[in-house]
């Protein structure tokens, strides 16, 4: 962050500032703070960070504070905190603008994020939003994160009901707008598909007629959020209508893609180092942004090949029995769910292709008819089926066969034998915590 003045601070969040200071970074967190550090006293679930402002200003600090709290300063009195730090977002970028590459979806964008990061870096200096903070808190402060020297800002924006990317994209609004695909994600929230379009669209709607789509044109639903848009569009994916077109696949050992990348006249081969085929439309996305900040098609393969990403996002281990464990533990849609069962599918394997798979949540009404779906598909990439959870039963009926565990306590108990040469996929949604059976197996255990 670029040093700013308690002053300059209270102008920018229409607040009142008590004492000077001058601040270089901003945190939510008292025990990130330091000298120069401007701490935002938000309220929490379990804490206010109220508690904690007198041990910021004893280290140095600033503070951004509630009004009539009783603190004498250095701090900033606002009517509503949180308000104060996307104020203080937006103002910032208003004040020292840099390009902004906006990315949201029902699934994959943190990965795409990431890649469109790596291929931007080629030439650029990029800052980007760390892990998934992509909401009402993470934007801002990733916002706030620019220095001097970057050059382009690569942020994720998440959501869980409609109007919240429409007001993020007010805090940091986007030039380049990356759709990765709209599914049936927080349908408790949304109540049905058309919800979930609406609120993707809001990303395209904070755009004028200067601003980029990169869009996934595989996407029915996608495509259809571009009918209003008024600026260039770029659809990647397989499909020969795109303009930036993967073609084909082939999958490593390890589960990897490789792919030849065209776009116009241009063509390159591309080989990812992380595995799950759902990476290639990630990749695409990636590289059409990098077209548009002249990086070409064979600079952006070449940084590609390079990037690695985060943990429980499919990662494949082998065990000390041998056996090959697909470790897509962080999250599931039905979406996802599809897609690491075709990398499975594609793998080398030479002994039993299992899927040990479990509930998907946050799907409201189409929650069994998604989990039988699953099932369904399961039982055509795999030879071995195990389902976990509440819709266990339903997948198994989907599939036609596969053994039902109803936690994974249950399953951890009574956990069959898997020998060299067997691959494994563990995936759910994260609040079932199959990182305990991954990291059964990576142990050797069964």
């Amino acid at each position: 962050m670029r040093a700013l003045s308690l002053a300059q601070i209270a102008e920018m969040t229409n607040g009142r500032a008590k004492g000077a200071g001058q601040v270089d970074n901003v945190v939510i967190d008292s025990r990130r703070a330091r000298a120069g550090s401007l701490f935002f006293a938000l309220p929490g679930e379990r804490v206010d960070g109220h508690q904690f402002v007198a041990d910021v200003l004893a280290l140095g600090g600033c503070a951004v504070v509630k009004e009539d709290t009783g603190h004498e300063g250095p701090v900033v009195e606002v009517a509503d905190p949180l308000l104060a730090l996307q104020d203080l977002a937006q103002a910032y970028l208003a004040r020292y603008p840099v390009p902004v590459v906006a990315v949201t979806g029902s699934n994959g964008k943190t990965s795409t994020k990431d890649m469109i990061a790596q291929v931007l870096r080629s030439r650029y200096s990029v800052h980007a939003t760390e892990g998934n903070m992509n909401n009402e808190i993470g934007v801002p402060l990733t916002v706030l994160g620019l220095e001097e020297h970057h050059e382009v800002l690569v942020a994720e924006m998440g959501m869980r009901g409609l109007g919240q990317i429409k007001r993020l994209a007010e805090i940091c609004p986007p030039n380049i707008g990356v759709i990765t695909n709209i599914g049936p994600v927080h349908l408790e929230l949304l109540g049905g598909i058309s919800n979930v379009a609406q609120a993707k669209g809001e990303l395209l709607e904070a755009m004028d007629q200067t601003g980029i789509a990169v869009l996934n044109g595989d996407d029915p639903t996608v495509r259809g959020q571009a009918r209003n848009f008024r600026g260039k569009i770029v659809y990647y994916g397989l499909d020969a209508a795109n303009q930036v077109v993967a073609k084909g696949i082939s999958m490593d050992g390890e589960g990897r893609p490789s792919c030849t990348v065209t776009f116009a006249d241009e063509e390159v081969a591309l080989r990812l180092k992380v595995p799950g085929v759902h990476h290639v439309w990630n990749a695409c996305a990636a590289l059409a942004v990098g077209l548009q900040f002249d990086v070409d098609l064979k600079e952006g393969a070449k940084a590609l090949e390079q990037l690695t990403l985060l943990a429980m996002r499919l990662e494949v281990r082998r065990s000390p029995l041998g056996v090959v464990v697909v470790d897509d533990s962080y999250n599931a849609s039905p979406a996802s769910m599809k897609g690491a069962l075709d990398t499975l599918a594609h793998m080398y394997c030479s002994g039993t292709r299992v899927a040990i798979l479990g509930t998907m949540l946050e799907l409201g009404e189409i929650a069994e008819e998604s989990h039988f779906e699953v099932g369904r598909h399961a039982a055509e990439c795999a030879q071995e089926l195990i389902f976990i959870g509440e819709f266990a039963e339903v997948m198994r009926e989907g599939a036609g066969r596969g053994a039902v565990f109803s936690s994974v306590d249950e399953f951890l108990a009574d956990i069959p034998h898997f020998q060299d040469g067997d691959l494994v996929l563990v995936k759910a949604s994260r609040g079932l915590h199959f990182e305990r059976i991954a990291e059964h197996l990576l142990k050797g255990g069964a």
